[in-house]
């Protein structure tokens, strides 16, 4: 009985270390098969190394997270008032991937429309904000009140501009305007971001008037692979003639429920006809574009999953190798129990 006990050990010992060799050995393949086979299953994509610009679906308004290859965060709106719940959850999920650090680096405000600050304040009230910029153009709206007290009465550092905001290797930002108006839709500044060759254009809610501004002294370097469609698809932005400049492979309107006829069929239509593919947060809810290799991106809609995991499923292998020798072990023993 003790010879077959002690034949039973070395056999357990031998199968797995035989299991472990092998599993060490081909590693990386199994590692990046079952990351490729998760991906392609579950729409998760990886969040490490990455310039990652989530268009957050809250509903009529703009809410832009974009996570920056260093691991800072950039807000640029916060929609309105009645989804900010969903923003900041949606934050603490996709963008904070449910970490304990609850910090964004730059939360900006493009204007003072209570569909691009009504979120702000939870925004300031759930996470530590570093520094923000906010619409040079005051409004008397109790959003922006409530707001601007808050912010007034707090300790946070206060862009004077959107200049030379970080550096990082392969990213780039140029900011245009804003330009000086009484309307505070065409006082937004113009973002263009550029990682890796991939470029993205965020403009606010500006009308014609700005498109036609930027065409005069920017033509050379409006162009983008993203744009996100001005004032949520109004009829009195994205002209043909500017959308032909940008020359965008995807456009993004952020819009939902509205009475405005957002967006209209003309501005659908200027998009068509530039060769763009149409992207909605009323259509397709949430839209990520992930980007990590030159010229290259994903995208993604609806609901997918945010991992920082990356490669390291070892720890997976090791428990599968667990596994295994439990069942071994099993088998073994019910075997020499019913003998």
């Amino acid at each position: 009985m003790k010879s077959v006990q002690k034949r039973n050990k070395i056999i357990i010992l031998t199968v797995f270390m035989l299991i472990f060799s092998l599993s060490t050995l081909f590693s990386d393949f199994i590692s990046t098969s079952f990351r490729n086979f998760l991906i392609s299953q579950f729409s998760i994509i990886e969040g490490n190394d990455r310039l990652m610009v989530h268009f957050i679906s809250i509903g009529q308004g703009d809410a832009i997270a974009i996570n920056l290859p260093n691991d800072e965060v950039v807000l640029i709106d916060a929609g309105p008032n009645d989804n900010s719940v969903t923003l900041t959850n949606y934050i603490k999920q996709k963008v904070l991937n449910n970490s304990h650090d609850n910090k964004i680096d730059y939360l900006i405000l493009t204007h003072a429309d209570s569909d691009h600050i009504g979120g702000a304040l939870r925004v300031l009230k759930e996470f530590e904000v570093e520094n923000i910029f906010i619409p040079f153009l005051e409004s008397e709206t109790d959003s922006y009140v409530d707001l601007t007290t808050f912010i007034e009465n707090g300790d946070y550092n206060i862009l004077p501009n959107l200049q030379n905001m970080f550096e990082i290797n392969h990213l780039s930002m140029e900011v245009y305007g804003p330009y000086e108006s009484s309307d505070t839709n065409d006082s937004c500044p113009i973002i263009r971001l550029e990682y890796l060759e991939t470029s993205f254009l965020f403009t606010g809610d500006i009308s014609t008037d700005i498109e036609e501004k930027l065409l005069t002294n920017y033509y050379e370097n409006i162009d983008c692979d993203i744009i996100k469609i001005a004032h949520h698809g109004s009829k009195y932005s994205s002209s043909l003639e500017f959308l032909q400049a940008v020359s965008p492979e995807y456009a993004v309107i952020s819009c939902g429920k509205n009475s405005y006829g957002h967006p209209t069929d003309t501005v659908i239509n200027n998009i068509i006809e530039t060769g763009a593919s149409v992207l909605r947060t009323d259509l397709q809810g949430n839209i990520l574009f992930s980007v990590v290799e030159q010229n290259s991106y994903d995208v993604l809609t609806g609901d997918f999953i945010i991992t920082g995991l990356i490669l390291d499923y070892r720890f997976f292998i090791l428990i599968i190798d667990i596994i295994l020798l439990v069942c071994i072990c099993i088998l073994i023993f019910k075997k020499e129990k019913h003998n």
